[in-house]
This record gives structure tokens, sequence and C-alpha cells, in this order.
């Protein structure tokens, strides 16, 4: 399977959720250029923006598992190289 650039925006409503949403993260380290994250306090959230090289199935599977958590919300984008 072929390998996409990604860009995995996550919303963090709930912040006592944010060390499952680290653990997640880490079982992917590997497929990930880059992270950054910042607290948006005028909205009460906490934005983190993942860039993977990955294949898309990896990408999906990470996304889910982090939607799936209370409070948490993702969104994929992918890009063509």
């Amino acid at each position: 399977m072929s390998k996409q650039i990604a860009n995995l925006g996550i919303v963090v409503r709930d912040f006592s959720k944010i060390s499952e949403v680290n653990a997640l993260l880490h079982q992917y380290s590997d497929d990930i250029i880059s992270r950054s994250g910042m607290p948006y306090k005028d909205r009460g959230v906490r934005l983190i923006s993942v860039i993977l090289d990955s294949n898309i199935q990896k990408i999906s599977d990470l996304s889910s598992k982090l939607s799936a958590l209370e409070g948490i919300s993702s969104q994929i984008m992918t890009f063509d190289l």
C-alpha cells in the first residue's frame, strides 16, 4: 500500500483525555513527521495538528481511535504529491 502525506487535525474538548490522545499518537510515532498543539482559550479547547507520512489505512485507524474518545474529534486532510 502506498504512503500519503496527511494532516490530522485534532480538537480536544475534554482535557482529561489528553494522556489517552498522547498514548495513541505515541503508537503511531514512526509515521509522524510533525506535531504541534496549542490551547484556544477563547473556545475552551486544545488544537493539535499532526503531519503523517503513512498509508491511508493507518491514518484512518488513528483518526477513528481518536474520535472514539469522548470529548475528542479529528479530521484527515490528505495531499497528493
